[in-house]
This record gives C-alpha cells, structure tokens and sequence, in this order.
C-alpha cells in the first residue's frame, strides 16, 4: 500500500469534516479529500483534479500559522491534517504543534516519510530520488515528550506512514520545549545508523490492521463529538473496559501511591501540594507512566512498580487482541478463546465483555494458567531465566483473585472456564475441540512449547495465535521456531504489534520446509 491508497482509505472510513495539508505541490493527495480543505505550499503546481471546495496558499507553512486563521477559514477546528512538508524534523515539529493547536481532541494528523526504507533516503540534505529527510525523529520526540498521543507507523511502501490521534490542542509542552529539543535535535539526539534500527525502535504495523485501527478511532472520535445524536453504545463499553483494565483511568492515583512508597523509603519528600497534583507537580514521572502503560512495560522497568493494571499487555497489545477478535467474529471463524498465562485476568476479562457485548454466546473463553506463576526453568533452552514465584512473587497471581477480579467487572459466568495447573498437565486435557483465538503467554522456552503441543492443532483455519513475549524473550522465539520445525513447517507469516508480541493467522493449507 502507498501514501495515497492509505490517505484514500482514511478518508473514507474517517469522512472527516473538513482536511488541511500541508505540502500540496502536486495536488494528489489533497485531491482525494471529499470535504471543505486547505493546500498549503510554497511553491504549487497543482495538476490532479480537486473536486472538494479547496483553497490553496503559497506560503510556508510558519509563515501561514502566523498570518491565517486556520479554524476561520475551515469553520472549525482541523478534523484531519497531513503533514509532507519541509523534509527536516525541527519543521515538522513545528507543523505537528501548530495543527494540534488548531485541531479538536478528537483530530487526526497523518505525518508521511517516517520510515525510510534506505537510510541513505534520511539525511538531512537531499542526495537521493527518493528523500524522506530526518522527518522519522518526530516519532521519537514525540513519544518522549508526548506520550498520551496515540502515535501507530504503518509499514506503507518505501516511506511509512505516522497516525496520531488522542490530541491535546491545549497541551503547550512542544512548544514550551522548543529550543531545548531544537539543541538536541542539532546534537543529534534520535539520530540512527540504520533504517533497521528505525524499524526495530517503530516496530511498524502492517496495514492490514488500518481498517480496523481506523473504526476504533472514529469510534473514539464519535464519543467526543457532543453534540452527537447517537452514541454507538458497545464502543463506548468496549473503550471503557480498556481503561479499566489497564487502569488508564486512575493513572495519577498509581503515581500517588508511587511517590507516598519512595517518601517511605527516603528517597523523596513529602509534600501535600505534590500528592494533590500529581499529574502536574510529577510531570516527567506521569509522562512515563503513560509511556509505560501503553507500551507494557513496567513504570521504570522495575517489577516492583507492577501497579493496579489487570493486564500487562498495555494499550497496543489490547489493541490487537480486539482487533483480533473482530477478525474472527466478522469471518464466522468457529472455536472458543483462550489465554494461556493470564497473570490478573485481563485479557480473558476483555475477552468475554467483548464476547457479552456482541452477544456471541456460543464461544467459552477459558482461562489457563498455574495460578502460582512460573515453573522454575528446567529445561536447557530456560537456563538463567528463571521468573518462578520464589524470585518473583509479583507473577503469581492465585485462582481466587483473578475469579474475583471477573466478578468485579460482573463478566463470570457458565462461558468462563478456569484450567488451573502447569500446562503440561493441563492443557492436553482442555474440552474444546476448536480454538479460534489463541493468546500464548508463557515467557519460558518449555511454557510456549507446550502450549502448542497441546492446543495448536485445534486452532481452526483463520483462527488467530498471538504470541505475547515473541520478541522479548528469545527462549520463546526458538520455543516457536523450533516447534514448527518439528511438524516440517514453516513459521507461519508474523505480524509484528509492537516491541514483543506478535500473531498471525492459522493457514488452511501450512507451508512446508522445502527439501534441502
């Protein structure tokens, strides 16, 4: 997929309100704009056909923030905005803050040229046909300085492709911090060697998952509008349960606790004015803890700050998994849901309050899990990784709680089936004859190997394996590759959801390993 099929299909799910572009030249993607628009380039040339009422400026775009009214002249606020400008970041920081001042929360920026596919495509001064500039470290000053966006890069052809949604448009931290990262920018802060390293630090979504990402944010973007009519109720359930379980909602409260825990052991000092506002008196800290939440990640990469979350997965990893489960539903896939290694319940949680929203009453979720954390490593592959109850009580979550946590959300039920034990005595035994989604989360090598053993051959073609610590954990990784080599196979096409899970889809007809 290019830029213009991928802008194409936001238009067409999103249908905007109104769209303001900034690096028109040509008028391509401008053109493909159904509603009222704003072109802003120095120099265009417009050749395609512009069918929406359209008004062009030659200017720059600093020059054009400093002498239009921007909301004027749209009759509101940007609903959605491209940015494929100046090829250099300090001018597409600038874009970036200038639109989300003028957008609404529910606004949607699209910024193009953000994964180059040759390093060679990003430097600063143009040497290439195909230039993308140094466009690509908006990202990572973005998701430094700015880590409540939602910021997703889709692996669209040669140039990638940044969507961020969840604007601030009175959030001044950019510009407020201008000159500071304009300093870092000149020192080469978020400059890399390699468009691999792009990749592995973006970890880029296939645009198979557009669609899908795109009816979740025009879902979100229903919910702000105020003046809507209608508000599509299992939308707003399904975002609701998100926060809840990721505890997005009550992120200052973890953060209070956080700072009242480091006071205790002498590390900070108490004052009544930081625990009454947290979020601001802690900025740097609450930034990080969004980060971390969205990512999966533990505030400050320490277990000890495993918080209040239901799930470890974060916000991207949740993502995917309803993402998954529109798949299976939308396509009939047929077989039941289960998660092997649920920690607080979280995912199997989200699983059955989306199942009861649909009311997709034939399908059981079953929750597997020892109940008493890991098994200490015994086999070889597991050497040294050793994440056992004795040396880390916090992944031990018993079968009471987490049955008490379903109730909590007032999901339990006759669907929800517990297997409680280590999976190599437990698994085999499992009732149901067809799987449609099956999420693996079982860290060590000998864990993720007998998972598949046991319940890989009863995933129904179509049906979805997501496999949590793929990336993270390399014992995993061989755990998977070796398993398939086992059955003669070829792994199966792995799409990548964020820093370490990932999932694909069950083949009806497997690839096998070609003779040798």
């Amino acid at each position: 997929m290019n830029y213009l099929e991928a802008l194409k299909y936001i238009h067409n799910i999103i249908d905007p309100k109104n769209y303001f572009e900034i690096g028109c030249r040509h008028g391509y993607s401008v053109s493909l704009a159904k509603c009222r628009s704003i072109g802003v380039d120095p120099d265009f040339e417009i050749k395609s056909q512009i069918s929406a009422e359209t008004r062009f400026f030659r200017q720059t775009s600093d020059s054009f923030f400093e002498s239009k009214d921007v909301k004027e002249i749209l009759s509101g606020p940007i609903d959605f905005s491209f940015i494929d400008g100046m090829h250099l970041v300090e001018y597409a920081l600038r874009d970036f803050s200038n639109i989300e001042r003028n957008s609404h929360g529910g606004g949607i920026i699209a910024v193009d040229d953000v994964l180059p596919s040759d390093i060679a495509y990003a430097t600063r001064e143009r040497k290439t046909q195909i230039w993308t500039g140094d466009v690509y470290r908006l990202v990572y000053i973005l998701k430094e300085y700015r880590p409540d966006l939602h910021i997703t890069v889709y692996d669209i052809e040669k140039k990638g492709l940044a969507l961020i949604s969840n604007l601030d448009p009175g959030n001044r931290i950019l510009e407020e911090s201008y000159d500071e990262i304009f300093e870092n920018i000149n020192r080469r802060k978020w400059g890399v060697l390699s468009a691999e390293e792009i990749r592995r630090d973006f970890r880029p979504v296939d645009t198979e998952r557009l669609a899908h990402d795109l009816k979740e944010i025009a879902n979100r973007r229903v919910l702000l509008r105020t003046n809507s009519p209608v508000i599509d109720g299992v939308s707003l359930y399904i975002d609701l349960l998100k926060k809840s379980i990721l505890n997005e909602i009550y992120l200052d409260d973890e953060l209070r606790i956080l700072y009242l825990k480091s006071c205790i052991h002498g590390n900070d000092v108490f004052d009544p004015e930081v625990l009454h506002d947290i979020r601001n008196k802690k900025r740097d800290a609450f930034n990080q803890l969004v980060q971390s939440r969205s990512v999966g990640q533990f505030f400050e990469r320490n277990i000890e700050n495993a918080g209040f979350n239901h799930s470890m997965m974060g916000r991207t990893r949740l993502d995917n998994l309803h993402h998954a489960m529109d798949v299976l539903l939308e396509n009939s896939i047929p077989g039941d849901f289960i998660e092997c290694g649920v920690w607080r319940g979280g995912g199997c949680i989200f699983m059955a309050g989306y199942l009861r929203a649909h009311g997709a009453t034939d399908r059981c979720v079953i929750v597997a899990d020892s109940f008493e954390g890991l098994p200490e490593p015994t086999n070889a592959n597991d050497a040294g990784l050793d994440l056992s109850k004795a040396k880390f009580p916090q992944l031990a979550v018993s079968l009471e709680t987490v049955m008490e946590n379903f109730s909590a959300y007032g999901l339990e039920g006759s669907n929800i089936v517990y297997l409680k034990g280590w999976f190599k005595d437990t698994l085999s035994d499992t009732r149901t004859e067809k799987i449609a989604l099956l999420r693996m989360d079982g860290d060590l090598y000998e864990s993720t190997i007998d998972i598949l053993h046991a319940l890989y051959d009863k995933v129904s073609p179509g049906g979805v394996v997501i496999i949590d610590d793929y990336n993270a954990i390399p014992a995993c990784k061989k755990a998977v590759e070796d398993y398939f080599i086992s059955r003669n196979e070829t792994v199966p096409q792995l799409m990548q959801i964020d820093w370490t899970g990932v999932w694909f889809r069950k083949p009806s007809q497997p690839e096998k390993v070609p003779a040798s």
